[in-house]
């Protein structure tokens, strides 16, 4: 059995070597020289993940603890079986917001990055309990967007909210059958995400903005876009090798 626990804080001034002016994305977004400014929390920045992956040889069958007496049948049927398990649980990647509307000049290199006003509450609703049919930020609490005409807002490039964590959990039962000296075969069971658990967030990576709108003065500001992460998925594989 393996167990590992990783507490950490990743910060940067930009997340690509190779930076275009894009509204919406999460680099190009504020001039190079405002170095101060670009400084965040990485788009990838994951503060805590705890990880376990064991491999266990059930104790059952010819040679084991028990079940050295079986008869043949029942040997065949209960002896051989390994259990194998791979358990992740991670926190939310952190946000970030930008505005639908900003007049500022291209030569400025730059786009509008609402701020969250003094003391102000952006969420609009629980993580623990969240409704996927009403926004999950209040769009109140950031700065008016319809403001940012020569204006680029006060915001930080990736804010220090984020989205919701992961967990999901590998199962996999493994028996091998010696069918001869040389020749074995080998049955799994593989059930990736088993207890069919579910985040709000992309299926795959996609860092920053993930699973919901992110452009405020946008009808689909702070909406669940419909990205989740995989169901459970069952295979049976079996392996013959001599």
């Amino acid at each position: 059995m393996l167990t590992s626990y990783t507490n950490s804080k990743t910060i940067d001034n930009t997340d690509n070597t190779q930076v275009t002016n894009t509204l919406g994305s999460v680099y190009g977004v504020i001039s190079p020289f405002q170095r101060e400014r670009n400084k965040a929390l990485a788009v990838d920045d994951v503060p805590q993940i705890l990880s376990q992956s064991l491999i266990y040889e059930l104790p059952f069958g010819k040679g084991k603890r028990w079940g050295a007496n079986l008869p043949k049948f029942v040997n065949g049927l209960v002896g051989g079986w390994s259990l194998s398990s791979v358990f992740r649980i991670s926190s939310g990647v952190p946000l970030f917001f930008r505005s639908s509307y900003c007049n500022v000049p291209g030569q400025f290199v730059s786009y509008c990055i609402p701020g969250i006003l003094p003391g102000a509450d952006p969420w609009a609703q629980s993580k623990s309990n969240f409704n996927p049919n009403l926004p999950l930020f209040n769009q109140s609490v950031f700065e008016n967007y319809n403001n940012f005409n020569f204006y680029a807002g006060v915001g930080p490039r990736v804010s220090n909210l984020r989205g919701f964590g992961y967990h999901n959990h590998d199962v996999g039962l493994i028996k091998d059958i010696k069918i001869t000296e040389r020749l074995n075969l080998q049955l799994r069971g593989e059930f990736f995400n088993i207890w069919n658990w579910h985040t709000f967030n992309c299926s795959t990576q996609c860092f920053g903005n993930g699973a919901f709108g992110n452009s405020l003065g946008d009808p689909t500001f702070g909406m669940w876009n419909g990205n989740v992460t995989s169901p459970r998925n069952i295979q049976v594989v079996g392996r013959l090798t001599f």
